[in-house]
């Protein structure tokens, strides 16, 4: 089969959301925004095949090749179709197959297809999702201690201002990334600790895009930022956040108020996996997600 594969660009969206639309995921890693923002290191292509989305990738320098999880309405017989006409093109290449991002939902289809497989899961690399008016009102005695936190922040930067993500800030949010990075001791040249990049890439493309985000200033100076889209109409993505550790609360605070003033509606908020980095996976685990979104990966034996 002759498959003719495309880069991802903003005018792809439209044909992108058709497809995703067709799969009720929760995941993070499907969503337009968040394989655009990450294009820059991954490269993605795409093309239809048996009536779904396929995209592939080289991995770039961050991992090794791999397919996604076909987008659109799958069966077992489509997806054995789609895994014989796509395996060549790795084979051609020496390339390992494998495809990643594979909703909860739709494992059992993957299962079924005649072509012996290892399906299984990574814990650093699933979603963490949380009930969205939870993270708003902060309400109830798990959250006492983040009460705090934005009760503190509230008290010393009683003159903090809240705006809503716009071209007229970006350069100062990528500053603060910047600043961030400097403190961490991050080239923010290297993909695999830095996403300055895929930020930039976002406010490059922001018109085209339909990202929300806001952002904190103190003392004139923007303290923090965060980035996020709609995945579905009841479902939320925070994509990127960013904020200046030495203002207390900061975090509490841009979590609350992006929430609350940019994704008033919806019901559910995936904030992305912890990487099984210690100190974000407790983070992530303070807010007390509902569930844990699984990414299974198909490898065939």
């Amino acid at each position: 089969m002759n498959l003719t594969w495309y880069p991802l660009t903003p005018a792809d969206m439209p044909t992108y959301n058709k497809y995703y639309s067709m799969v009720r995921t929760n995941m993070t890693d499907l969503s337009f925004h968040c394989r655009f923002a990450w294009d820059n290191v991954f490269k993605v292509k795409w093309t239809i095949v048996e009536d779904c989305l396929v995209q592939i990738s080289d991995g770039g320098d961050y991992s090794s090749p791999f397919m996604l999880m076909p987008l659109g309405k799958l069966t077992s017989e489509k997806v054995e179709k789609i895994i014989r006409a796509v395996k060549p093109i790795f084979d051609s290449k020496g390339w390992g197959f494998r495809i990643l991002a594979i909703e909860d939902s739709q494992k059992h289809i993957f299962e079924q297809t005649g072509i012996p497989a290892k399906i299984d899961f990574s814990e650093d690399s699933s979603d963490y999702f949380y009930e969205a008016e939870s993270l708003r009102t902060l309400a109830g005695k798990k959250y006492s201690k983040k009460r705090n936190h934005w009760s503190k922040f509230l008290r010393m930067y009683p003159d903090y201002e809240y705006e809503s993500l716009t071209s007229s800030i970006f350069d100062e949010c990528l500053k603060l990334v910047r600043i961030w990075a400097s403190d961490k001791g991050v080239d923010i040249a290297d993909t695999s600790d830095s996403d300055y990049y895929m930020i930039k890439r976002i406010f490059d493309n922001w018109d085209k895009l339909d990202a929300r985000g806001g952002a904190i200033r103190i003392d004139g100076q923007i303290a923090a930022f965060s980035i996020g889209s709609i995945g579905r109409e009841e479902v939320g993505f925070i994509h990127f956040e960013k904020a200046d550790i030495r203002y207390e609360g900061l975090y509490v605070a841009i979590n609350r108020l992006v929430l609350e003033n940019e994704f008033p509606n919806i019901r559910y908020v995936n904030r992305e996996e912890d990487l099984g980095i210690p100190g974000l996976r407790q983070s992530k685990e303070s807010y007390f997600p509902i569930l844990k979104v699984k990414k299974w990966r198909y490898v065939p034996i």
